[in-house]
C-alpha cells in the first residue's frame, strides 16, 4: 500500500534545507569571486537574498504544509473529547496560509518605504516592516499563551523553540542586516552574513515546526502514515491494532 511514513518526512525536509543553504552560500561566494558578468549571471534563483527563488519556494511550500496540518489537527480536535484548542489551530492555519502567499508575492515589503519615510526610520528599523511585525508577534504571543498551556510540556516547548528560531531569523537577523544595508549598502559583508543567517534560521524554524506538528499528529492522535490507496480506507493509517 503506497504510504508516506510521517516519521521520515522531517529527514527529507532537513536534507532539503541543508542543500538550499549550501547553494545559497555557493551563490554568494560565486558572485564575490567571479562576479555577475558571466553566462550564469548572478545565479539569482539559488540566492538566499532574492524573491522568486528556490529558498522562497521551499519556505512557501512548508508554510502551506503547516497550514494544512494545523487545519487538519483543528478539525480532528473539534470532534474530540477535548476541543478547547481547535480555534487556535484554525487561527494558525489561516496565519500560515497568509504567510505562504506573502512569501511568494512579498506583501509585507510594500510597507517598508511608507513607514520608513513617515517615521524617518534607520538603523535596525531600516527595513521598516519589522515595526508592525514586532507588535503583531507580541499580541499573538499573549493570545496563544492559553493554547500553549493546554499542550503537553514537550509539544509546547517544541512549538516555542521552533517559533523562536524562525523569529530570530525573520525579525532578529533582519534587523541586524538592516543596520549594514542602511549605512553601508547591500554589498556590505555584514549584510551578506546576516541575510544568510536570516534565511537559514527561517528555513530551520519552519521545518522544525512542521516536524513537531507531524510528531503531534502521530503521538497525540495516533496517525503513523498518509496513504494514497484508491479505496474507502485511503487517507491516514493509525497506530492502533
Amino acid at each position: 500500500m503506497p504510504a508516506v511514513n510521517l516519521k521520515r518526512v522531517p529527514v527529507v525536509l532537513y536534507g532539503m534545507v541543508f542543500l538550499i543553504i549550501l547553494l545559497g552560500i555557493v551563490q554568494q561566494v560565486f558572485v564575490d569571486t567571479v562576479g555577475i558578468e558571466t553566462p550564469l549571471k548572478d545565479l539569482r534563483h539559488i540566492s538566499l537574498d532574492e524573491e522568486l527563488n528556490l529558498g522562497a519556494w521551499f519556505s512557501s511550500m512548508v508554510m502551506l504544509g503547516i497550514a494544512g496540518l494545523t487545519a487538519l489537527i483543528g478539525v480532528i480536535e473539534r470532534h474530540s473529547a477535548k476541543p478547547q484548542n481547535w480555534l487556535y489551530w484554525m487561527g494558525l492555519a489561516l496565519g500560515f496560509l497568509y504567510m505562504s502567499v506573502d512569501e511568494n508575492i512579498a506583501i509585507h515589503e510594500v510597507t517598508i518605504d511608507p513607514l520608513r519615510n513617515a517615521f524617518d526610520l534607520s538603523g535596525a528599523l531600516y527595513f521598516a516592516w519589522v515595526l508592525p511585525a514586532v507588535v503583531l508577534v507580541g499580541a499573538l504571543g499573549l493570545i496563544y499563551l492559553r493554547f500553549l498551556a493546554r499542550l503537553s510540556r514537550r509539544f509546547a516547548l517544541l512549538f516555542v523553540i521552533s517559533g523562536s528560531i524562525y523569529l530570530s531569523g525573520a525579525i532578529g537577523f533582519e534587523m541586524l542586516g538592516a543596520v549594514f544595508a542602511g549605512s553601508e549598502g547591500y554589498d556590505a559583508l555584514g549584510y551578506k552574513i546576516f541575510y544568510i543567517l536570516e534565511e537559514s534560521f527561517e528555513l530551520i524554524g519552519l521545518t522544525t515546526f512542521l516536524s513537531a506538528l507531524l510528531a503531534y499528529l502521530g503521538e497525540v492522535h495516533g496517525y503513523a502514515a498518509i496513504t494514497f490507496q484508491r479505496a474507502q480506507n485511503a487517507g491516514y493509517v493509525t497506530t492502533e491494532k
